[in-house]
């Protein structure tokens, strides 16, 4: 006899939003030494860090939505990695129309 196979419905995973000083970006160029260079919402260019605990964690490419946290002191030109977002969370904030219309290239 065959065992029956429970069936789940696929479960729809709300992503996390920008919260007080956190804003999207999108990569444009890896520099290597967990440092890349995103396309922020407010039209600036800057150097994000992605810190000691996302190193190994997060996998960030090209071309990927990421949120960021400008930093206090030179908040012009660099900020820290906060959250990478998946296909399946950049499709609901897509479709939500959450994303400036300079930032959205999909």
């Amino acid at each position: 006899m065959k065992k029956k196979k429970k069936q789940y419905a696929p479960s729809i995973k709300k992503a996390k939003l920008p919260y007080k000083d956190e804003q999207f970006a999108v990569v444009i160029e890896m520099n290597g030494g967990s440092r890349l260079r995103a396309m922020c919402e407010d039209g600036k260019t800057r150097m994000v860090r992605i810190g000691g605990k996302f190193k190994r964690r997060m996998w960030v490419r090209e071309n990927d939505l990421i949120l960021i946290k400008p930093w206090l002191v030179q908040t012009e030109s660099k900020a820290d990695l906060v959250h990478r977002y998946l296909p399946t969370e950049r499709k609901w904030i897509l479709s939500r129309d959450i994303l400036p219309e300079e930032l959205n290239i999909w």
